[in-house]
């Protein structure tokens, strides 16, 4: 089976557009030439997709400036050649600084600057002056020293770019390669400090751009201090904008506290863009919408927990997922992909944070693999043994499995000569923090045991079986998420890929994989136009079993919700002004462009509770009705924005032109109630009688169970104190359930 590469592109539907036009010079074409030979077309899109990021970014032409943006990509899809290539791009139009932030770790960090270095060939070209940033560690005149000799080095180079005598094509680019850290920032501020800026713009990458970079206490009532790395990233910024212009370009795969942080914040993006895969890309949609009966397997609720507390031995389906890893191993070294250059296998065990699990995990799999060794071998009592009986069995149930999905795979009894080989060159690691990088180089296959190293940011060459036994935690979507290394460029191997799950952890992957389509899309036409992200309403799909992000983050409020076969009361209406005149006018739209009917009823109903109830109007007419309410209260508002929601992701998956209704209440009569403080104190009118057959079965049976409906009250106070109030009462049907998100004073 032959490995498959991909990329990262930009939608190219998308404008270049923006506020220039970047050209592709030598190093763009360089960088692409490298990595697509054979393909023209992939070099054309991403050259026309880092234009549009760069075109947003600061015009080397234009006056000063600084800004931040936002590219959002997938999970493992490719983020680091979209801004390796977006770096090539700036240094061919007159930029004269990159400065990427990389992981939290010494690891991550290394593993992006790896790729840096290889994509831009940093070490063998002079064009560019590779520095890596402050790395902390010694005495403050050892730092002082490092710092005083980096700035010396970086200055030669920029001194070029205000030499008028030297080859505009000679001049080098600094790349500073620092790590997300409060002290490591604030030293390369002070290198920054130092320096004497040519009159050309900085390019500041943020890599991962939703941990660590954003204030951790923006959302606290006890302290208005700032987290220290925010605060660093914050002073670096203005320490380069205080001497040139520069953009600060965020990327992530999970953006969600990015887009929901305060526009006033300092790391705010101002415009977006939507990073999509090559086609050789694997993700959420398909593994978990799509073909999640091919690849996912369930994890028995507590089954791993269990066998942790009773110290009972591996569980079976952990037995499972390593059989079949074997299995797909010893296909591999039946066909001779094992020697191809550069070729891995992995199987990745995730159990929990805690350490102490991870090293019970380890010792149950070595030992299933000295048994497992033990029983393949070529002798006749084994051969003949019950527990070599046993492992026939679990071997074939993986070869069962596994040849669904991938019809090349060859017999079982082709592969079983090659398992002991490819059991005893499996290296089991435990990863943690702290732990060497993997050595991939020196093994075809591994098995990987961890908990949080092993999340963000981490790659995991050719994994193929993962087994996910860690509990939601806080239900984070943008976390969760990140636990996801099985998705990436996998579509050559993708018949082996399996992935054990709880049911729990698997609806929540579920839930996400839809909340990112319906996300991407919200965000797609605002990129697409070139508009500022502030005119994007802070509002999307998403399950209230996942909670966005952390909410330290947030200073502002976030609404979450799923209208399942309920009411929405908007009790607290608009009683004055402006909005007033609004629903009053609105009451006269609904009366005079749709037809009414006394609704059915018992015979000896009073008239307020009898009712005039609409013929059936389009979804999308009813929406734009509701869209036309105003409420005094913002909560209500963001609630009936978030129903809106619903209606809007049922009309978008079985068209606008579904049914719903509009009931007037009482005939569009008055009907007497209290309001207080500006809430009605019972909007509905009750059953009558409370106790056998009604006469009158109460305002909130007064809907189409399984159509939108939207009851319009026209209310009064006995005391006359209001008159002509109109309120509203939405229904949502079971079927329109499905979760929201509203920011609260988002606009």
């Amino acid at each position: 089976m032959k490995s498959e590469t991909g990329t990262a592109t930009i939608n190219t539907t998308l404008p270049v557009g923006g506020m220039w036009n970047p050209i592709e010079g030598e190093e763009t074409g360089g960088l692409l030439r490298r990595t697509f030979p054979d393909d023209a077309e992939a070099r054309r899109m991403l050259a026309e997709a880092s234009r549009g990021i760069l075109s947003r970014c600061s015009d080397p032409m234009g006056p000063k400036r600084a800004d931040a943006g936002l590219a959002i990509g997938y999970v493992q899809s490719g983020k680091t050649l979209s801004f390796t290539t977006v770096a090539a791009l700036a240094k061919d139009n007159g930029y004269a600084m990159v400065i990427l932030i990389g992981g939290t770790s010494l690891y991550l960090l290394s593993q992006t600057e790896g790729r840096l270095v290889k994509d831009l060939q940093l070490d063998k070209k002079r064009t560019w002056l590779h520095v890596l940033g402050p790395r902390g560690g010694g005495s403050a005149a050892t730092k002082e020293s490092r710092i005083s000799a980096d700035a010396q080095t970086i200055q030669s180079a920029l001194d070029e770019w205000d030499d008028e005598e030297c080859d505009p094509d000679e001049r080098r680019t600094v790349v500073v390669t620092v790590m997300k850290h409060a002290g490591n920032l604030a030293s390369l501020e002070k290198l920054i400090g130092k320096l004497r800026m040519p009159n050309a713009p900085v390019l500041i990458i943020d890599d991962e751009a939703d941990q660590a970079s954003l204030d951790g206490n923006a959302g606290s009532k006890k302290t208005t201090k700032p987290t220290a790395t925010f605060a660093s990233i914050d002073s670096l910024r203005s320490s380069v904008g205080a001497k040139c212009s520069h953009t600060f370009l965020q990327y992530t795969a999970t953006p969600q506290a990015n887009l929901l942080i305060d526009i006033s914040d300092a790391l705010s993006p101002s415009f977006v863009r939507i990073l999509e895969p090559g086609d050789a890309y694997v993700g959420g949609r398909e593994l978990f919408l799509e073909r999640e009966k091919d690849h996912l397997r369930r994890i028995p609720a507590n089954e791993v927990d269990d066998a942790l507390d009773a110290d009972a031995g591996p569980p079976l389906s952990l037995r499972d997922a390593l059989a079949c890893f074997l299995v797909g191993i010893s296909a591999d070294y039946e066909s001779g992909f094992t020697k191809e250059p550069g070729a891995n296998r992995s199987m990745l065990i995730h159990p929990s944070r805690l350490t102490g699990d991870h090293a019970r995990l380890r010792e149950w799999v070595e030992r299933m693999k000295s048994d497992w060794l033990e029983l393949l071998q070529d002798d006749a009592k084994v051969s003949a043994s019950e527990e070599r009986d046993a492992l026939d069995s679990v071997l074939r149930k993986a070869h069962d499995d596994l040849i669904q999905t991938d019809s090349k795979l060859p017999p079982l009894e082709d592969l079983v000569p090659h398992m002991r080989l490819a059991l005893r060159r499996t290296e089991i690691l435990e990863l943690n923090k702290g732990a060497p990088p993997v050595p991939w180089a020196r093994h075809f296959s591994f098995i990987l045991i961890g908990g949080q190293a092993i999340e963000r940011g981490f790659t995991v060459e050719g994994l193929t079986i993962t087994h996910l036994a860690r509990s939601r935690g806080q239900g984070l979507a943008d976390a969760i998420q990140q636990r996801a290394r099985f998705f990436g460029y996998k579509r050559g191997y993708l018949g082996r890929i399996r992935i054990w799950i709880d049911d729990a952890t698997r609806e929540d992957f579920k839930n996400y994989a839809r909340h990112e389509l319906d996300l991407r899309g919200r965000l797609e036409p605002i990129a697409k136009n070139g508009q500022p992200l502030r005119v994007w309403r802070r509002e999307f799909l998403l399950d209230p079993q996942l909670r966005a992000t952390r909410r330290n983050v947030l200073s502002r409020a976030v609404k979450q919700r799923r209208l399942n076969e309920e009411w929405l009361t908007l009790d607290r209406p608009a009683l004055s002004g402006d909005d007033l005149l609004e629903n009053r006018r609105l009451l006269e739209t609904i009366s005079a462009k749709l037809s009414f009917q006394e609704d059915q009823g018992h015979p000896d109903r009073t008239l307020e509770q009898r009712h005039l109830i609409s013929d059936p109007l389009k979804l999308s007419d009813f929406m734009a009705f509701l869209a036309d309410i105003r409420v005094s209260d913002s909560d209500q508002r963001d609630l009936l924005y978030g129903a809106m929601l619903q209606l809007d992701a049922y009309a978008e998956k079985h068209g606008g032109d579904r049914p719903a209704r509009i009931y007037q209440m009482g005939k569009g009569n008055p009907r007497d109630r209290k309001i207080t403080s500006g809430k009605i104190a019972q909007l509905y009118q009750g059953r009558n009688p409370r106790t056998g057959m009604p006469i009158y079965p109460g305002d909130r049976e007064i809907m189409v169970r399984d159509e939108p409906s939207l009851q319009v009250h026209v209310l009064q106070t006995k005391d006359g104190a209001f008159r002509q109030i109109p309120a509203f009462a939405l229904w949502i049907p079971a079927k329109y359930a499905v979760g929201t998100l509203v920011q609260s004073g988002a606009s």
